[in-house]
């Protein structure tokens, strides 16, 4: 909408901050709109039933009151009228109670003006809203964001609430596929059943599955798993699912193995789950999160575990995270959590023979030292790296060094100066 067509279009933004609501009234006058606000529900409702705007942007929380229990009453008032939710409560529960409760899109704070401008050109050109029944529910625990990545995830499963296309969920092991699925189906068909069904109880149980699911919900896990009479079962069933919603879970490059006629029924509706490692603070957000749930309230992060929270990878993703703070809430020390507990806990055993204990150690010991600030993290990890194994092939050799430095691929000299280096002038003989 160029600012020519927006002349005339009427904006009340509801903000309970008076430099947000100045810093929004000011973008959105910019961009050629009527603009008018206020900091009270009430008064907003009451502009919004006398047709004082053709838009409302309203903030979610504002002093004691939650303007998404109101969108009801909005919507009664002026059913006509699109509602921009902007909010810095970045749950998949908001995003899905706004859109649920007839918002016309919802922005996380902090979010760009422009991206506002847009939403609103895009409200008040169309009309069209996105969505007129709204839930009362709630259960939505385990879905916590504020990265680009999770507020897109969360716009998406606030748009297919109001849907009955099948979803696919993409996105690594343990990245939260299923947890999204669930709350996606709580959002859309509150109270029904979610029948859940991986590969091996397809195998087993076949059409009994989708029977069992008539008119609920059904959750197939681990898609890039199906075998070809797998894929030829749900592909015969997705005719005979209209009662029923579909949800799918695979990593991200299942459409290489899924057969195309398949891939595209479910792919209807597409979430792609970001991996942990990308969403920056949520790590921490998250971590906090968990150890609420499993009952741990009383709790502390010294800032060293904090920025190793948000520094390490999470290979195991959201699951390794969420049983790493399960641990602390269950056995650990009370007070202050420090690093060195945080580290303890996220030890798991590893079966001997694999490079995975080396490699989870190695991000680990990055990690610290990164949360350390350190500014020399490759020779760091090289450092120990190599200590660690000139000791073991020392010791495999008796000591002898001319034999070490043989199934080391050095000579002797090179494998003299790395001793040195490494402080152990003293480990070995000639």
């Amino acid at each position: 909408m160029t600012q020519d067509s927006s002349a005339g279009r009427r904006i009340l933004v509801l903000e309970d901050d008076e430099t947000l609501r100045l810093v929004i009234s000011r973008a959105l006058t910019r961009a050629g709109f009527d603009v008018r606000a206020t900091a009270s529900p009430s008064s907003a409702i009451e502009r919004m039933a006398r047709r004082d705007a053709d838009l409302l942007v309203a903030d979610v929380l504002l002093g004691d009151e939650n303007f998404l229990d109101r969108l009801e009453e909005l919507q009664h008032v002026r059913p006509d009228a699109p509602v921009l939710v902007i909010s810095a409560q970045t749950t998949a529960a908001t995003a899905i109670q706004a859109v649920r409760g007839g918002a016309y899109e919802y922005l996380p704070k902090p979010f760009d003006l422009d991206d506002l401008v847009d939403a609103a050109c895009r409200a008040l050109d169309t009309g069209e809203r996105a969505g007129q029944q709204r839930s009362g529910a709630n259960p939505f625990p385990d879905l916590v964001g504020r990265s680009p990545a999770m507020q897109m995830a969360f716009r998406l499963l606030a748009r297919l609430s109001t849907a009955s296309a099948p979803v696919l969920f993409t996105g690594p092991d343990g990245s939260g596929r299923a947890s999204a699925a669930r709350t996606l189906h709580r959002a859309c068909k509150p109270g029904s059943p979610l029948i859940e069904a991986g590969p091996d109880r397809l195998r087993r149980e076949g059409v009994q599955v989708f029977a069992e699911a008539r008119g609920g919900g059904l959750l197939l896990r681990r898609a890039e798993r199906w075998d070809d009479g797998i894929q030829d079962l749900v592909l015969e069933q997705l005719g005979q699912m209209s009662d029923t919603r579909l949800y799918v879970t695979a990593l991200a490059d299942v459409r290489t193995i899924m057969v195309p006629a398949l891939f595209e029924r479910l792919a209807v509706g597409h979430v792609d789950m970001p991996p942990l490692r990308t969403r920056g603070d949520d790590r921490l957000r998250l971590f906090e999160h968990f150890l609420k749930k499993h009952g741990r309230t009383d709790f502390a992060i010294a800032r060293d575990a904090a920025e190793f929270i948000n520094a390490y990878p999470w290979p195991g993703e959201v699951a390794e995270l969420e049983r790493t703070a399960a641990r602390l809430a269950v056995q650990g020390d009370r007070g202050a959590m420090g690093l060195a507990a945080l580290q303890e806990a996220l030890t798991a055993p590893v079966a001997p023979g694999t490079g995975a204990a080396l490699e989870d150690a190695v991000r680990a010991f990055a990690a610290a030292r990164l949360s350390e600030h350190s500014h020399d993290v490759a020779n760091d990890v090289a450092a120990i790296v190599d200590k660690a194994m000139i000791e073991t092939v020392l010791a495999h050799c008796g000591g002898v060094r001319r034999d070490a430095a043989r199934y080391l691929g050095l000579n002797r000299n090179t494998l003299a100066r790395r001793l040195t280096a490494l402080g152990m002038d003293s480990v070995g003989e000639e």
